[in-house]
């Protein structure tokens, strides 16, 4: 059991640096002026265009080819994918390919290890293994702002005077070589993984129903089957919530907050490596957020901590927008203040953000999903998780270049007021098997 949550940790870790490693790059990155504020974007969103891809396929191939060869699968093109950033030389195609095929490791690491954890995991403890998950998510973006801010203070800061730009690009290549090491162990580690019994009983199950020449069809083509499945009304509003949540998650801009955190303390008055400090900062913050959480979410409930952490998130943001239009609209100075309480709002929003979405959307999006429709039910709500994802972070600098820094965050707490209504709706799941929330939805219906 140890070995099997070591290795959910790094697919968390891997799932975090993923995010992590181009906020501490993207300030040198863009000094150098090697591409336009809208390339810039684009290479931030790759990743989660490379989840959309992903995502498209992640069903199939989780139940086609079992969860564990996935999670080899995703660590490998993580592995494939960095030297190609590495060596991209400026060439925006060779940048965005590597980024995309990162995004494709992340996609798919986020539906399989979730699914994973709850088929291996009893019901006591399930959530405690996914938190384990979410824990190292956030390690992975703690590990990323640390190297950038060794990076920051051994070569210089991205906005220091009097650096070269081949001092910079040696800076951010460094801030994407270091995320190998963790995803190497966790290649090698997932070769020794049991293969999840649910996978196998299923698989079984189909084997006993085909004869001796036929060929396995629902593993090799299960689209129509998992069509047909989510018409059926039992499924359609645990298919839903889940999918609402997936989506909200990234609404409220937590992926591109996390992408442009350096930049957004400059911008509100954190010259130099304070930026880096306070980006650090915040995710030691959701780290340590992240343990407690684990420990309350199999005693309190999903539903309980994701309303609460919707609503706390909800005023963060808020606060954040307020600070950036006063420096934007109103003629504040930014300074040290400014990026001082543009810090703390930024604690708030990141601890209720961890208290609540952070750990509990992959409880749900994993515990809502009956058996029948949950690698194509999960990958379907991972689709519309990223391409919004995508579509924010690829779009987050021109938006601001138009309308400023502050009506992004106001946007994204009023997507906030609404993650909280459906986290109202919700059906609570702690303690339940997964043959008991089956049951729960047909009750209902």
């Amino acid at each position: 059991m140890k070995f099997l949550l070591t290795m959910a940790g790094l697919g968390g870790l891997l799932y975090g640096i993923d995010f992590g490693a181009i906020a501490a790059a993207m300030p040198y990155i863009k000094s150098m002026g090697m591409f336009t504020d809208a390339q810039v974007s684009w290479i931030v969103g790759a990743v989660m265009f490379g989840g959309i891809i992903s995502s498209l396929s992640a069903g199939v191939l989780c139940d086609k080819l079992g969860r564990k060869k996935m999670i080899v699968a995703a660590a490998a093109m993580f592995i494939v994918a960095i030297p190609i950033v590495c060596f991209s030389g400026g060439f925006l195609w060779a940048m965005m390919a590597g980024r995309v095929l990162q995004g494709m490791s992340a996609g798919y690491m986020a539906v399989v290890m979730p699914m994973y954890l709850t088929e291996t995991l009893p019901p006591e403890i399930r959530g405690r293994g996914t938190g384990i998950f979410q824990f190292c998510l956030w390690s992975g973006l703690v590990g990323a702002a640390l190297v950038g801010l060794i990076v920051a203070g051994w070569l210089g800061a991205a906005d220091a005077e009097g650096i070269a730009n081949e001092t910079k690009d040696l800076a951010w290549k460094i801030n994407f070589w270091w995320t190998l090491v963790p995803v190497a162990v966790l290649f090698v580690g997932a070769l020794f993984l049991p293969e999840s019994p649910v996978w196998l009983e299923r698989r079984k199950e189909l084997g006993s129903r085909v004869g001796a020449g036929e060929r396995m069809t629902e593993f090799q083509s299960p689209t129509p089957t998992a069509r047909s499945s989510l018409l059926q009304r039992k499924y359609v509003v645990p298919f839903l919530l889940a999918v609402a949540v997936l989506t909200f998650n990234k609404t409220t801009g937590m992926s591109s907050i996390t992408s442009y955190a350096v930049v957004i303390f400059h911008k509100a008055g954190f010259t130099g490596s304070l930026g880096n400090v306070g980006d650090l900062a915040i995710k030691l913050v959701s780290m340590i957020t992240t343990l407690v959480a684990a420990s309350l979410v199999d005693r309190k409930g999903r539903t309980w901590l994701l309303k609460v952490g919707t609503s706390g998130m909800t005023v963060g943001l808020f606060a954040i927008g307020a600070v950036l239009f006063a420096i934007e609209k109103c003629g504040v100075t930014a300074s040290p203040v400014s990026g001082g309480i543009c810090l703390v709002a930024f604690f708030v929003m990141e601890i209720f953000y961890s208290l609540g979405p952070g750990i509990c959307v992959w409880l749900v999006l994993s515990e809502l999903m009956p058996m029948r429709i949950r690698a194509n039910g999960m990958a379907i709500a991972l689709f519309m998780n990223q391409l919004t994802a995508w579509g924010l972070a690829s779009s987050f600098l021109p938006w601001v270049n138009s309308w400023g820094w502050y009506s992004m965050f106001f946007f994204f707490a009023a997507n906030g007021v609404l993650y909280f209504l459906i986290a109202c709706l919700i059906p609570e799941t702690k303690g339940k098997s997964l043959e008991e929330l089956e049951h729960l939805f047909e009750k209902r219906c």
